[in-house]
C-alpha cells in the first residue's frame, strides 16, 4: 500500500509538474541595440566536420545599426578546420561581411573556452557573441540577443548574458532523431528548461556585455571548466549581472552521428551537472526522464492495485504526451507520431546517459580523455 501511495504522489508530482510548465514563460526583458554598437562574432572551430564546415560559411543577419566582425578561430594551422576557415572567410567577405580567421595555440583543457579567451583578448567590442561551429548563422535572431543586453530586471539587475536554445532539425540518421527529440521534445529541451531555471544558460549561442566579460576576468579562467558556459554564468551572476533567454531557437546542422558520439554528448552535459551543478542530477531520474520508469512501475502493480496502475500509467503518458507538444512548438518542429515515439527512446537515453554518469570521472572530448577533479576542474590524463 505504501508503495502503491508512493508511485501515485510521484504520477501525480509529474503531471503537476508539466502543468507548471505549461503556464511558465522564460522571462523576457526589454532593452534597445542603442547600448550595444560594435559586436564581435566569435566561431570557434576544430576537427573537419563536414556538417560544421557547412554551417561555419552561412552568413549572419545583422541589425541595422551594428558594426559586427566575424571571427573564425582554430587552434594551430594543422587543424583540419584551418583550411575551411580561409575558405569561409573569403565567402563571407565576398558577401560584405567583416570576416577574419586567426590561429589561437589553444591547448585546453577545455579547447573552447581557451580558444575565446585567446580570440577576444584585445577586443574593442561592446558585446561578443559566441555562435558554435554547427550552427547555421541565419537562424540566429541577432537583435534578439543584442537587445536586451544591460537591460534591467525587475529587481534591478542589468542583463549580462543573453542566450538561445539549440534544436537540431536536420535529423537522419536514428541517433540525430534520438538528439532531436531529446533538444525538441522533451523535458530536457532548453528552451523548456530556461522556463523553470532563470540561472541556466547553454553556450552554443550567446552574447555577453563588455562589462559583464571584464567583471569576470574573461573567457580565459573557464580552460578549466568541462562546462564553460554553467561556470560564465555562475560568475556572470555573482558579479551582480542576470541571464535572459531568447524565445527563438537557433538551427545546429548536426547530422549523420552515430548513436556512441550522441550518448558521450550527452555524457559530457550530465558530467557538467554532476561537477557543477550536483543538486540537479536527481532531477533526471526523477523527472526529466521518468516517464519509462514511471510506466513501468505503474505496470508492475497492475496485478495488486489495477485502478492505481491504470491512474499512473494514464497520467505518465498524457503529462509525457503534454511536454513532446509544449517542446516541439517550442522548437518550431512538426508534431507527429514519430517525433511522439522518439521522445520515449530519448528518455530511455537520459535513463543510460544517467547510469553511466554514475561511474568514474573520465570523459571523453575534442579526442581526448579527460578526469573531471573532485572540484569539477578538467584535469588531463598526466594531471
Amino acid at each position: 500500500m505504501v508503495v502503491t501511495a508512493t508511485l501515485l504522489a510521484w504520477a501525480a508530482s509529474y503531471a503537476f509538474a508539466a502543468g507548471l510548465l505549461a503556464l511558465r514563460r522564460a522571462p523576457t526583458h526589454g532593452g534597445d541595440t542603442t547600448r550595444v554598437r560594435r559586436v564581435l562574432l566569435v566561431r570557434p572551430f576544430t576537427g573537419d566536420d563536414q556538417a560544421a564546415a557547412m554551417a561555419m560559411a552561412t552568413q549572419p543577419i545583422c541589425p541595422a545599426g551594428i558594426s559586427l566582425r566575424w571571427r573564425g578561430c582554430a587552434a594551430d594551422v594543422s587543424d583540419p578546420a584551418w583550411p575551411v576557415l580561409g575558405r569561409c572567410v573569403e565567402t563571407l567577405r565576398r558577401a560584405g561581411v567583416d570576416a577574419e580567421a586567426t590561429i589561437t595555440g589553444a591547448r585546453g583543457p577545455n579547447y573552447k573556452a581557451d580558444q575565446l579567451g585567446i580570440a577576444t583578448h584585445d577586443h574593442d567590442a561592446d558585446a561578443i557573441v559566441v555562435v558554435d561551429a554547427d550552427v547555421d548563422l541565419a537562424s540566429v535572431d541577432l537583435d534578439a540577443l543584442l537587445r536586451p543586453l544591460m537591460g534591467c530586471t525587475p529587481d534591478g539587475r542589468r542583463v549580462g548574458v543573453v542566450w538561445s536554445p539549440p534544436i537540431e532539425p536536420w535529423a537522419r540518421s536514428p541517433a540525430d532523431r534520438v538528439s532531436r527529440a531529446i533538444l525538441g521534445g522533451s523535458w530536457h529541451a532548453f528552451g523548456l528548461l530556461a522556463r523553470l531555471d532563470p540561472h541556466l544558460i547553454v553556450g552554443k549561442t550567446f552574447a555577453i556585455h563588455r562589462d559583464a566579460l571584464a567583471a569576470i576576468g574573461g573567457f580565459g579562467p573557464l580552460r578549466e571548466h568541462l562546462g564553460e558556459d554553467f561556470e560564465l554564468g555562475r560568475r556572470c551572476e555573482a558579479a551582480g549581472f542576470a541571464i535572459a533567454c531568447t524565445p527563438r531557437p537557433v538551427h545546429s546542422r548536426a547530422k549523420d552521428r552515430r548513436f556512441t558520439t550522441v550518448f558521450q554528448r550527452y555524457v559530457r552535459w550530465l558530467w557538467v551537472v554532476r561537477a557543477q551543478r550536483p543538486g540537479r542530477l536527481l532531477a533526471y531520474p526523477l523527472l526529466l526522464a521518468a516517464a519509462p520508469l514511471l510506466l513501468l512501475a505503474g505496470l508492475a502493480t497492475w496485478a495488486s492495485s489495477p485502478w492505481a496502475a491504470g491512474i499512473i500509467v494514464a497520467t505518465t503518458i498524457a503529462s509525457r504526451a503534454g511536454v513532446t507538444v509544449m517542446a516541439a512548438r517550442q522548437a518550431r518542429l512538426r508534431i507527429g507520431p514519430r517525433l511522439l515515439l522518439d521522445a520515449w527512446l530519448a528518455d530511455l537515453v537520459l535513463l543510460a546517459v544517467f547510469a553511466r554518469v554514475g561511474f568514474g570521472r573520465r570523459v571523453r572530448w575534442a579526442n581526448r580523455t579527460l578526469r573531471i577533479g573532485a572540484d569539477g576542474r578538467l584535469q588531463t590524463a598526466a594531471e
